[in-house]
């Protein structure tokens, strides 16, 4: 089993041009993405996003997926789909959203790819206005104390609000704990 807990927030910006979106399908499937700096075009790529994402085409192999999203998306949007099931989680990435795994005691960039999972492997993946005020070290402590991946998402955004009272830019950011003995 896959525990999730998902954020978002739109900070002091006076919209949110950001998105988080979990997709139930044969494994768990997410999609985040930041269009912060499309100015107008922001929601556009958002809707765009969301709808390839719950289209058919999130069944099939990720590397399609991204040419769709690619060729759907303007060329200054970021985004990262990630696919996971209690034994791998496979990601696709393009510009500042990005993950970052705890496994066996040690803080990862999560690669593109297909990555292999253990119990107890904790995962938060985010934006960069997400990450741009959380320390690995910060991140990696979070994760050892937390009990659920909902617990370790308040710690990493008590230790963001102490930075700037959550008045930054919008923040979209999910952890995840593999659960294989559930």
């Amino acid at each position: 089993m896959i525990e999730y807990y998902l954020f978002t927030h739109k900070g002091g910006e006076q919209t949110y041009n950001e998105g988080v979106f979990p997709i139930a399908n044969i494994d768990l499937s997410i999609g985040i993405i930041s269009s912060a700096n499309l100015g107008e075009n922001c929601a556009r790529n958002v809707r765009i996003f969301k709808e390839i994402l719950g289209s058919d085409m999130i069944q099939g192999n990720l590397s399609n997926l991204s040419g769709v999203i690619d060729k759907n998306l303007a060329d200054e949007a970021e985004y990262m789909v990630l696919r996971i099931s209690d034994e791998k989680i496979e990601s696709i990435r393009r510009g500042g959203v990005y993950g970052k795994i705890v496994k066996d005691g040690e803080l990862k960039v999560l690669p593109n790819g297909v990555m292999r999972l253990e119990d107890e492997d904790r995962i938060v993946c985010g934006t960069e206005e997400f990450f741009s005020n959380l320390a690995d070290e910060s991140i990696l402590a979070d994760s050892m104390f937390a009990e659920s991946s909902q617990e370790w998402m308040e710690y990493l955004i008590r230790r963001i609000s102490d930075v700037n009272w959550l008045s930054g830019g919008n923040l979209s950011a999910v952890t995840l704990i593999v659960r294989s003995g559930d």
